[in-house]
């Protein structure tokens, strides 16, 4: 269980339901600045790449979300690497293992017309 919690300054995250929730879980509350993103720049950089991936597809039901979602979490924390975590997943840095050259990559070629993973020999 986290001891703290970063958010913006939404109205959702401001309620009194999420204040309490978190007060009796433990978990303190931290809000950053108004209109200063780059004080939790990690989050919004995930939720830009979530976004910006979400634009690509089409999604037809809310099953259907929940599979592009969990392609996308395989593809962020086992395919991906991450420049902050010097070229290396968050599966490697998590599970203490070296840099992999044979992780599978999700590949998309033509504009989004034929993607899927590859799995290096």
């Amino acid at each position: 269980m986290p001891r703290c919690i970063r958010v913006d300054n939404e109205a959702c995250f401001n309620s009194r339901v999420m204040k309490a929730a978190l007060r009796s879980l433990g978990i303190r509350l931290q809000t950053t600045a108004l209109h200063c993103p780059w004080q939790n720049g990690r989050t919004e950089r995930f939720f830009g790449t979530l976004k910006q991936k979400l634009d690509r597809i089409a999604v037809v039901n809310g099953d259907d979300l929940r599979v592009k979602l969990v392609e996308f979490r395989a593809w962020y924390n086992h395919a991906r690497p991450h420049q902050h975590l010097g070229g290396h997943t968050p599966a490697e840095v998590w599970g203490g293992r070296e840099k992999s050259v044979n992780r599978p990559r999700f590949v998309s070629i033509w504009s989004g017309h034929i993607s899927g993973w590859f799995f290096p020999p």
